[in-house]
Formats: C-alpha cells, structure tokens, sequence
C-alpha cells in the first residue's frame, strides 16, 4: 500500500514542478493545464517502469524470517534437514534430534514465554535429553536465564542466521519477484485508497488553507490552482461517499 501513497505523492509532486515551469512559458492557461498532465503521466510512467519492473532478488534476511514464519515448522524442518552437515538428524515431532540434541524451531511473531521454555523443557525431561538448541526469530533472556537456574537441560538460542548464510552460500534461497500490479488494479486501489470520505475533509481543510494563503502571497494563481484541485477532489470523495450508500 505504501507503494500507491508513494505514487501519488512523486504524482502530485511532479506536477507541480512542472506547471510552475510552464508559467514561464507563454501559452493559454488551459495548454498549461494540459500539457503539465500529460508531461506527469510520461515522468511517472517511466519512473515507474524503471524502478518498479520485474525484479529477481536474493531473499533478504528480514524476508527469509518472515517467509520461514508463514510457511511453518514443518516447511522449515524439511529445508534445516537439507542443509544440516549432520547426517544424523531425525524428526521428533515436536523438535529435531541431532548428535543428542533437541533442536526446537520457533517460527512465530510472538516472543518465547517462560511457559513455552518451561513445556520445551519438560518435552526433553521426558526424552532425556540434556541439551537443547531453540532456533527462534524473538527471544527473552529473562526467560532464558529462568530456564538455566532451575532447570537441568542445557536450553541455548540461536537465530536463523547460520541456515540463513548456508543457504545463501549454496544459492538455494527462495527467489522473490516483485510481480507488476495489473493498472486497472492499481488504479483501482488508488481510488479506494484515496478518495475516502475522511479524505474529503482533509482536501476541504487544505483548500481552504491554500485560499488564505493566496491572499498574502504574490503568486495566488498557483495557490488557488492548488485549492481548486483539492476541491475537486473532496467533489470525487463526496460523490464515491454517496455512491457507496
């Protein structure tokens, strides 16, 4: 969503430039007009053709987190036993046991809790396993260090960082690629995005604020052209609030 606001920002932005330098220009207020926009819509065509395209990428570390977090334990079981130089790993369900340790993956947004290092812990009292290794994207050292006082199992953090490097060394990470938004979609999103009724107001607001401006200012043409566009933009958010009811 980021992307539309930017958009519409670079849109409005250059624009302005550019109907600014066509006052120098000797010509007719509507060619100015017309020209500007037209010149816009070509700017900002190639911008975005240039710098929003289709690109392949190396997953970025914060990427690879998020990516491991939505495709699961299991996904990133699969990929840790692919990639691990111990030949001897095996699948407990609940961790992965290699060279007698427990290795626990925690693939989520949330922090470890004290009740989910305790439960871990008790899943290796019961094994009897006395070492284990949390592979975790958040960790609480006071909950770690709860662990280690009164508990007998070794519990040690690690972030996704080394499976992130070994991956990247033997070019397996996951490839991105920033698909490009359909432009009726785009636009579309725009629309929605833009033309709220809550908007409507705020165009108002800065309508009637570059008017008053226009009246203590040398160049109150290019501010009531201004206040003129965002009026007829709070027209657009007004008509699409009826049109919704």
């Amino acid at each position: 969503m980021a992307y539309f606001f930017d958009v519409i920002l670079l849109t409005i932005i250059i624009f302005i430039i550019t109907y600014i330098l066509l006052s120098f220009v000797a010509m007719p207020f509507a060619m100015q007009l017309v020209t500007s926009m037209l010149t816009t819509f070509v700017i900002i065509g190639s911008i975005c053709k240039i710098f929003f395209r289709d690109k392949k990428h190396a997953m970025s570390y914060r990427n690879f987190i998020t990516y491991l977090i939505w495709q699961g334990e299991d996904y990133t079981k699969t990929l840790l036993s692919d990639v691990t130089d111990s030949k001897n790993i095996e699948d407990k369900g609940e961790y992965l046991l290699t060279d007698d340790t427990a290795v626990f993956l925690w693939t989520k947004y949330g922090r470890l809790s004290a009740d989910t290092l305790v439960r871990l812990y008790r899943i290796c009292a019961k094994d009897g396993i006395k070492k284990a290794k949390i592979l975790t994207t958040n960790s609480d050292k006071k909950s770690l260090s709860f662990v280690k006082r009164f508990g007998d199992v070794v519990i040690t953090f690690e972030s996704f960082k080394p499976l992130y490097r070994k991956l990247k060394s033997l070019n397996r990470l996951p490839q991105v690629q920033n698909q490009k938004v359909n432009k009726i979609q785009l636009l579309s999103l725009i629309f929605e995005s833009a033309f709220t009724r809550r908007n409507g107001f705020r165009f108002v607001a800065v309508s009637l604020l570059l008017v008053a401006i226009s009246l203590v200012t040398p160049f109150s043409d290019y501010y009531l052209i201004l206040a003129s566009i965002n009026l007829i933009l709070a027209i657009i958010c007004l008509i699409r609030s009826f049109i919704k009811k």
